[in-house]
């Protein structure tokens, strides 16, 4: 069971590993980036940033697929850099019910929506079809901020 899934582009850190996971009571992150999966440098950073006694996965969008319906019964808690990996797994089988938008910074081409979120036009259509599909969208910084729909941002 996917306890919460965000959209952080720097993935494991200090908040994601301690506020989000225990927020949220995950026993396991894992980080879905079809990139990262193939970077072993990467992946052991990562490992590193996991807290002590909870399960760290970085994987692809196929493995995380596969994960996830294995670990069906599991406290999983997913983050991605990018809206279009949680898109892509919500076409191959994984429902999500919402989606915490969190941390997209600051690049050429990129508008601010709120104070840690910067979208551009693709994001835009992303988040459009994810709303299409059902998936709350959400945009927090941290666990106790007051939930802000983010279509109503775009």
């Amino acid at each position: 069971m996917i306890t919460i899934a965000r959209i952080d582009e720097r993935l494991i850190h200090g908040q994601v590993a301690y506020a989000w996971t225990v927020a949220y009571k995950s026993e396991a992150i894992m980080v879905i980036d079809n990139e990262i999966a193939k970077d072993k440098f990467q992946i052991s950073l990562l490992q590193m940033a996991c807290p002590a006694g909870v399960k760290c996965f970085i994987c692809d969008e196929d493995k995380a697929v596969e994960l996830l319906k294995k670990y069906e019964k599991r406290k999983i808690f997913v983050v991605v850099k990018h809206p279009g990996t949680l898109l892509s797994i919500c076409k191959k089988g994984c429902g999500l019910e919402a989606v915490n938008v969190g941390g997209l910074y600051f690049k050429e081409g990129r508008r601010q929506i709120s104070k840690t979120v910067y979208v551009d036009p693709e994001m835009e259509e992303i988040f459009r079809e994810l709303d299409s599909l059902g998936v709350r969208l959400e945009n927090r910084t941290t666990p106790t901020d007051p939930e802000e729909d983010l279509m109503k941002l775009l």
